[in-house]
């Protein structure tokens, strides 16, 4: 039997409907949440929250989320609960971490692969931990992530073995291969498209992966879209692994949600020419909640946080329709392949 490993328990794979892959209810970076500033009010946030989910997930057939947000990101478990029983949606919360620059706190910089495996087998296993207590509420998926994203984004250095992959995501990525065939999860990731200029970063993260014995099937290489790198993708699922749309409506590292949702459209008809059709997911990647100090140059608001759910059948279902993409090839994007992907065998 397939499952998804919820918030909320296991639930038949069969009942996933549509599925958002990469998805952050709650997001704040880290230390975000030391900030007098960035104090909220619980139920006000879960209500605003589940307000949008109701009004632009439900409508439009989706009934799970991946909430990829990491442990030091913001992940709130009793934030997913609540908005999981006031919508009836499944939300899959993640174990893992950011990329090194941006995250991944000192603490858990010292720990070895086996410590960090243990860790995620326990929050996929036992139930994450939530500001020193254990909770009830398990992961369903690990998130990886490298990249050199910071204040002044560059692309990252050449680091461990040779890849341009810090020591520490190094490590965490054995760990997080290590843990998914330990419990039969999938992997979604994090790359950074200024990393695009000196490598073909979802290579070396399925390298890595590989070298622990991870089937490459269950892995989803994140952000392989923005901008499109055809040629990187190609290499990436010709190792077996799949790539995720995302950022649809959010102009990230491009000029505008137009130039990139065009761009990506004309990837994906490209890559379904190619056979690809049944390793593609698509997501936002939306912050639907993002507590945060004021605006300024180098703490911009982002798109991410303003793009609306309805969009994706206003403005990107149309687009890849106009294209010559039928309701099959898009049932088969947005159901049966992240489906396939993140379920769990029990």
């Amino acid at each position: 039997m397939q499952i998804f490993r919820t918030v909320l328990g296991d639930v038949p794979a069969e009942e996933s409907g549509r599925i958002l892959t990469h998805e952050h209810l709650l997001y704040g970076y880290p230390g975000a949440e030391l900030d007098h500033r960035t104090v909220f009010d619980h139920p006000a946030a879960v209500e605003r929250v589940s307000d949008q989910i109701v009004t632009g997930m439900i409508p439009n057939g989706y009934n799970t989320l991946i909430d990829m947000t990491p442990a030091e990101v913001g992940r709130h478990p009793q934030f997913m609960v609540d908005v999981a029983k006031r919508t009836g949606i499944n939300v899959v919360a993640i174990t893992g971490f950011f990329p090194e620059r941006m995250g991944v706190p000192y603490y858990w910089r010292r720990q070895t692969v086996e410590e960090l495996t243990d860790f995620f087998v326990r929050d996929l296993t036992e139930g994450m931990v939530f500001a020193w207590q254990q909770t009830p509420y398990k992961a369903g998926a690990i998130k990886i992530a490298t990249g050199q994203e910071s204040v002044f984004p560059k692309p990252s250095p050449v680091g461990a073995y040779g890849r341009h992959v810090h020591e520490v995501e190094d490590r965490l990525i054995r760990a997080a291969g290590k843990a998914a065939m330990a419990t039969g999860c999938g992997i979604n990731t994090h790359i950074d498209p200024m990393d695009f200029e000196v490598t073909n970063p979802g290579r070396e993260q399925l390298e890595i992966l590989d070298e622990v014995g991870m089937d490459l099937s269950k892995v989803i290489i994140g952000h392989a879209f923005v901008p499109p790198q055809v040629n990187m993708m190609r290499e990436v699922l010709k190792m077996g692994a799949n790539v995720q749309l995302d950022h649809i409506g959010i102009p990230w590292r491009v000029g505008s949600a137009e130039e990139l949702d065009e761009a990506m459209a004309n990837a994906l008809i490209e890559l379904i020419e190619d056979g690809y059709l049944n390793r593609i997911v698509l997501s936002f990647d939306r912050w639907f909640f993002n507590p945060r100090a004021t605006v300024t140059e180098t703490d911009p608001q982002l798109e991410n946080e303003k793009v609306n759910l309805n969009y994706m059948f206003t403005s990107w279902v149309p687009r890849l329709k106009a294209k010559g993409v039928t309701d099959e090839q898009l049932d088969q994007i947005m159901i049966h392949n992240p489906r396939r992907i993140l379920s769990i065998a029990v």
